[in-house]
């Protein structure tokens, strides 16, 4: 109901309120005139005049809630204008303490079955999608207001800072750890081994020269060739051992290796001073803060396309995993009592924390009001049902008379 509609409603009870009264007073009227007519005009004149009477009263006290009787400034009257503050209060912590309690709260939810209402919710795939796309829509403007710089730096300082809390020389350690407990030597070495081949294949030139410079000068050129496709040959009929044979000997020889590069990378004090210091100067490098702030771009317009298109692999991924979630919730008890303990608990905390948040805004917001426009708010909700206290101090006030002037009639 608008306020327009309020706004009528209650001038239409008003008018019928003031109507009694103004009948009640033209009875008097006219039976105090023809009181001599007949004996029952006097039982009518006393009801008249007692719900005059009550009408009145009732009309004063409905009025002094709002405003002064007739503009006279009568001692405790125009109450809820004079007492807004009180009444803001009062407000307040009457929806604090009635309406955001985390006990009543959390109670009601626990009757509401709202794990199971959530997976039946999200089983439908037209609302599985809807909030894809709301999520989606939420991310994209989420990115959209970014700052990039801001992003980029908090990006760069995070990996800083998680980089410079891990000791260099145990990370590379855990690493080769991986590689010896997992039996992983032989394709590390192998792999390698390829490496290197595909290298001396592919720097040709580079390493003849390098031969020739280390050979006399009087050296046929024919003997650098030679060197090198030996050198080249040696590398293939290694790799080609390697790979027929899983326990040539160099397999542990590399393990060997490994395992003393682990010890050194742990346990020598030089090796690990070293390490961080070579770790030191990557961090400390520009191309690292360049390369933060070139992944949170990548990252942002990946995101940004993937959001944008209306069946993006990104949203319908999201709308499979809330439909998952809704089978998951619907066929496994378990997981229904804790999605309806992190909902009890989140309720707690946010009613909790910001119960009395939500409080104060209603009594701030109450106080803010201008006193004739609380006054007349809550006229307005409210006038109408205490035009009845008229109509009914009229009616029971009537009745109350012409019961006393009954009684004083036949008794005295």
């Amino acid at each position: 109901m608008n306020e327009t509609q309020r706004i009528q409603q209650l001038q239409r009870m008003q008018r019928i309120a003031t109507g009694l009264l103004v009948a009640m007073a033209l009875t008097f009227a006219i039976t105090s005139y023809f009181h001599d007519v007949a004996p029952w005009v006097g039982f009518v004149r006393a009801f008249a005049e007692a719900a005059m009477v009550g009408a009145i009263a009732d009309w004063f006290a409905v009025t002094a809630l709002f405003r002064h009787p007739l503009g006279l400034p009568i001692p405790h009257t125009a109450i809820v204008p004079r007492r807004k503050d009180s009444i803001a209060e009062s407000f307040g912590g009457f929806i604090e303490r009635n309406f955001l309690d985390p006990d009543k709260i959390v109670a009601r939810l626990r009757n509401q079955d709202m794990a199971g209402r959530l997976a039946r919710w999200l089983r439908n795939p037209q609302r599985s999608a809807q909030v894809a796309d709301l999520a989606a829509e939420g991310l994209v403007g989420l990115l959209r207001v970014a700052n990039d710089d801001e992003v980029g730096a908090l990006l760069q300082r995070t990996l800083d800072d998680r980089m410079r809390a891990i000791p260099a020389t145990t990370l590379v350690a855990r690493l080769l750890g991986v590689v010896v407990v997992e039996q992983r030597q032989r394709d590390v070495l192998l792999q390698l081994a390829r490496v290197a081949t595909d290298w001396i294949e592919e720097n040709q030139a580079l390493i003849r020269k390098r031969i020739a410079g280390e050979l006399p000068a009087w050296m046929p050129r024919i003997v650098e060739k030679k060197i090198y496709e030996r050198l080249l040959d040696g590398v293939r009929k290694l790799l080609a051992e390697l790979s027929e044979n899983p326990n040539h000997p160099l397999y542990a020889q590399f393990t060997q290796t490994l395992e003393g590069w682990i010890a050194n990378l742990q346990y020598d004090p030089d090796v690990r001073a070293r390490g961080e210091e070579l770790k030191q100067e990557v961090l400390n490098h520009p191309i690292l803060r360049e390369m933060a702030g070139n992944l949170w771009q990548d990252l942002k317009g990946g995101i940004l396309q993937q959001s944008s298109a209306a069946n993006s692999p990104l949203r319908l991924s999201i709308a499979r995993g809330l439909a998952h979630l809704g089978d998951v919730l619907e066929s496994d008890p378990d997981w229904r009592e804790r999605v309806d303990g992190w909902a009890e608990d989140l309720t707690r905390y946010i009613v909790g924390r910001y119960g009395r948040v939500a409080g104060d805004f209603v009594t701030q917001t109450v106080k803010g009001w201008e006193a004739s426009d609380v006054s007349r708010k809550i006229e307005l909700q409210f006038g109408r049902d205490l035009q009845f206290i008229r109509i009914n101090g009229t009616v029971v006030g009537g009745f109350v008379g012409l019961l006393i002037h009954i009684v004083s009639h036949f008794f005295y």
